[in-house]
């Protein structure tokens, strides 16, 4: 391929790279609060409202584990990934990138090593 053609394929390939790399969740998660389901989670039964999460509209992030309350932001990434920044460790770590889909007013948030929960829309 000759410099030139390479050129004019760059930016098409760039538009067509960065319009496939949006967040599904850009516009359904900003602003808004939720409160986990039922669930069993590694063989711990959690009663609902155990855990909730709230996604500030500026990026703030305010996760709720019984009685700790773990502060930080989040940011979006590609698809239905979005990696929060805690201000304190949580699980030996302070970054987790959680995959999260939205439908309705169900959250489910599913860890690295495959472990999902859902949460109800706080209205």
């Amino acid at each position: 391929m000759r410099p030139r053609q390479v050129c004019w394929l760059l930016p098409i390939v760039m538009v067509l790279f960065l319009s496939g790399c949006s967040s599904n969740n850009k516009g359904k998660i900003e602003g808004t609060k939720w409160s986990s389901v039922a669930a069993n989670v590694k063989g711990i039964s959690l009663p609902p409202g155990a855990l909730s999460l709230e996604f500030g509209g500026g990026g703030s992030l305010v996760y709720v584990t019984g009685p700790v309350r773990h502060t930080g932001t989040y940011s979006l990434g590609m698809g239905d990934n979005v990696t929060l920044h805690l201000d304190a460790e949580l699980a030996g770590r302070k970054t987790h990138t959680e995959k999260i889909t939205i439908r309705g007013d169900q959250l489910t948030m599913t860890d690295s090593d495959g472990t999902s929960l859902s949460f109800q829309k706080v209205k």
